[in-house]
């Protein structure tokens, strides 16, 4: 232990050294700038004037500047006068093979373009540096002119923010003769509230309706002013005149007129809308005719009109149900124009997935025979069919506990296969991988996965009564899926066959905004699991680690499974996981009702099961600001047999440990409870107790968490800490494993905790992830020994052992 951490200083020693602040670059009169920090707010986030800074600082990390330090090392070995001589000659290979291609246009324009490609990618390099420095960063030399623009910067964003008689003024201090430290003292003083609010709007049609919506108003008397807020009050107003027939009204209307001299600390604020430049009032808009097209034009020839729910479709070929159409379209003739509705039909329309692309286009139109003067459009659908046909590859790795293996899959997509909108989707996929022997822990063996899927989703629900209209305004779909998928390894070699019937739609906050909910609810579902071979060996192990208990061997016998499942999810997040927000699922299941009510399945010999199980998961997103987050995980769940029955089918148990569960353990070994499974074994001469992590284990209640704070290293390399905890645990007590059942005066005591360092490479499409965990609190020590992390050591990270591991994975782990 002494000598590992002789390495550890030794280390750290020469990092601190390597990493100090280097200053001898710098000229007679510069300075580097490595510390703004902004005091005295009350009510500003900082994140807010750390955003206004003109001139970021050099980061310090322990006091020295490491990623300054990496671009000077990169500097050496950066020769901008190189990059520019490859430049020039590859100017002059391109004067050179387009003569050589004489009249032959378009190879000369293919040269052109590629070795133009190659320098554009120099010209990039010679500009950002080389890889080092661009993962690095440049010198922040002090700069007092950028300084003074920051706090211009500060001065008006405090006052948009309402804090008008703010102060804001900063302090330099050098250190080292050559370290700049800016501190920004900033007092807000009171801000200034709404007190009332008036209009000014001469078209009296334009102000009733304003008026009508003033319980939607963003603006509330005593709020603090916000610029920011008044221009979301100014799109408030522009969108409810958009709905409501104003075809031709502009933003530029709206205006607001702000006066503080009221009274003390207050804002009065008129809204103004004016009248257009050549007109005494805005105009209303009525739909004429709505016409849908969906093939592209031919020259001098007419299509053909199929009139359906008073709207035209027009086409030379009509390849789609005008039926299914009308369930996603929201306009029609005698419609006042509406913006939302229009931006709402195109939503839909693509989420069909049979359009490459959609829009609406309106024309005025007057009718001579109107003497009503009534202003009307013709609205023009125009939607892009897809390709019929849509193939897709994926070739990868998968890593769960051992060695790596490949992995692939194709996948093909045929759109509209029967005119309704109706997808069919056929996949294949099929994968190698090493992972731990079951059996013999010190083992890896080769399992091999493989399978097929088919299925077919149709643009509503499908109901025997009533189906078409239900839930259309939600992307409603109905889904019929089959698979196969087979695992053979050396253990056993288990094939599952499934069917499923699924009725999928979404929610959103708003009718514009982007779904946050989705909800499945499969009435049915089906499987067949078969066991086509199980060895004698794995036999043995689990009537081992069955204590005597039937269950895990029931659990791997051949099985028919029938249940109904309903699956909820509401995130309020984005695919890069950088905003403030909340992500909740739940998945409730009942399996085997079938046999309660009165039709008793039986398929041979098959093995059935009745059971309920529930799994909620909430994570919460916090950002820091500066690309730094702090994010959580709480996991739960509970499944039980129901009806006097004693086991659950085995993919229906809750496990713990792995990638993206307790990092410190390995996938599926952690639990049950505070439940050791042991080997006595002779080392030295001598019987010595040591855990056993051959077999995975399974539980019927699940809790788990986890937190993370992330933060951004270099460029596309991020960072985190983590400390992970958890554990499972059967529901009844069994004398034969003391421990493992679930106990509420001390389940929190058998909460297993593991901690560690991940480094993930985002590459935009993908993030690769290492996570390095350990073991800090093991409830199911040997001879007591629960508080492990004295047993750590790093380079047993690539080695197989039970104290730390190293987790691959694609993502991020919640």
């Amino acid at each position: 232990m002494r000598s590992r951490l002789y390495i550890y200083a030794l280390v750290f020693t020469i990092l601190c050294l390597s990493s100090c602040v280097p200053t001898k670059h710098l000229g007679p009169n510069e300075k580097l700038l490595v510390s703004i920090e902004p005091k005295g707010l009350q009510h500003i986030d900082p994140a807010a004037i750390e955003a206004l800074y003109q001139q970021e600082p050099n980061r310090m990390v322990l006091g020295s500047t490491p990623y300054l330090s990496l671009y000077y090392f990169g500097q050496k070995f950066f020769d901008p006068l190189k990059i520019q001589q490859r430049i020039e000659g590859m100017k002059q290979k391109i004067a050179r093979k387009v003569a050589a291609a004489g009249s032959d246009s378009t190879k000369a324009r293919k040269i052109r373009d590629r070795i133009n490609n190659r320098i554009d990618r120099l010209e990039e390099k010679k500009k950002e540096g080389n890889f080092l420095m661009q993962v690095g960063e440049p010198p922040a030399i002090y700069d007092s002119t950028l300084m003074a623009e920051t706090m211009e910067q500060i001065d008006i964003y405090l006052n948009a923010k309402g804090y008008f008689n703010h102060t804001a003024t900063y302090q330099k201090d050098i250190k080292k003769d050559k370290l700049v430290y800016i501190t920004i003292n900033i007092d807000e003083n009171d801000p200034y509230r709404y007190a009332n609010f008036s209009y000014g709007i001469p078209d009296t049609a334009v102000l009733n309706l304003v008026k009508s919506a003033e319980e939607n108003s963003l603006l509330q008397p005593h709020e603090i002013y916000d610029e920011a807020v008044l221009t979301l009050e100014r799109d408030r107003l522009y969108e409810l005149m958009k709905n409501r027939g104003y075809y031709d009204f502009a933003r530029a209307y709206i205006s607001f007129e702000v006066d503080t001299s009221y009274a003390g600390h207050t804002a009065q604020v008129k809204t103004l809308i004016q009248n257009p430049e050549n007109d005494s009032t805005h105009h209303v808009y009525k739909l004429n005719k709505v016409y849908f097209k969906s093939d592209a034009d031919r020259f001098g020839i007419a299509r053909d009109t199929v009139t359906f729910n008073n709207i035209r479709y027009i086409a030379y070929d009509l390849k789609y149900a005008p039926k299914v159409l009308d369930q996603k379209i929201i306009i029609y003739p005698g419609q006042l124009y509406s913006q939302v509705r229009t931006s709402v039909t195109q939503r839909q329309l693509a989420d069909l997935d049979v359009f490459q692309f959609n829009n609406v286009l309106y024309n005025k139109i007057t009718d001579p025979r109107d003497s009503t003067n009534t202003y009307l459009l013709n609205a023009f659908i125009n939607a892009i069919p897809a390709k019929k046909y849509q193939e897709t590859a994926e070739l990868g790795l998968n890593y769960t506990e051992a060695v790596p293996g490949p992995f692939s899959s194709i996948n093909l997509r045929i759109r509209n296969i029967f005119g309704g909108a109706e997808n069919l989707d056929l996949g294949l996929h099929g994968g190698l991988e090493g992972q731990l022997s079951l059996e013999d822990p010190d083992k890896t063996v080769l399992s091999k996965q493989y399978g097929a899927n088919l299925g077919l989703t149709f643009p509503t629900i499908l109901l025997p009564f009533g189906g078409p209209s239900i839930l259309s305004a939600n992307n409603p779909k109905t889904r019929v899926l089959t698979s196969f998928t087979s695992i053979d390894r050396d253990e056993y070699k288990r094939t599952n066959y499934q069917l499923s019937y699924d009725y999928i739609w979404q929610k959103a906050r708003t009718t514009l905004q982007i779904p946050t909910q989705q909800l499945i609810f499969s009435p049915v579902n089906l499987s067949i699991v078969q066991t086509d071979r199980i060895s004698n060996e794995f036999i043995a192990s689990l009537e081992k680690y069955s204590q005597g208990s039937k269950s895990l061997i029931e659990s791997f016998r051949s099985a028919f499974l029938s249940y109904m499942a309903f699956n909820f999810i509401y995130n309020t997040n984005d695919f890069t996981q950088t905003l403030n927000a909340r992500y909740f699922r739940t998945l409730l299941e009942v399996g085997g009702l079938t046999k309660e009510l009165g039709l008793n399945i039986k398929l041979g010999d098959l093995q059935t099961f009745q059971y309920a199980k529930a799994n909620p998961d909430y994570r919460r997103y916090i950002p820091l600001g500066g690309e730094q987050y702090f994010v959580y995980r709480i996991n739960a769940g509970v499944a039980t047999p129901l009806f006097n029955t004693d086991v659950l089918p085995y993919d229906k148990y809750f496990f713990a440990g792995g990638a993206s569960s307790v990092r410190a353990w390995q996938s599926r070994r952690l639990g049950p409870g505070s439940y050791a499974t042991e080997d006595v074994v002779f080392e030295n001469g001598e019987l010595v107790r040591k855990r056993d992590f051959a077999l995975e284990q399974p539980g019927e209640v699940l809790l788990e968490g986890s937190a993370e704070y992330r933060f951004n290293m270099f460029s596309f390399i991020n960072g985190a800490f983590f400390v992970d905890a958890g554990n499972v645990w059967w529901l009844k007590k069994d004398e034969t494993k003391p421990g493992a059942d679930f106990a509420f005066n001390r389940f929190y005591k058998e909460l297993a905790v593991g901690t560690g360092f991940g480094i993930r490479f985002d590459l935009a499409v993908v993030v690769l992830r290492f996570d390095l965990a350990t073991k800090v609190y093991d409830p199911a020590g040997i001879n007591g020994e629960k508080f492990v992390l004295d047993n750590f050591s790093f380079s047993e990270f690539f080695t197989r052992n039970n104290q730390s591991t190293l987790n691959i994975g694609i993502g991020y782990p919640f």
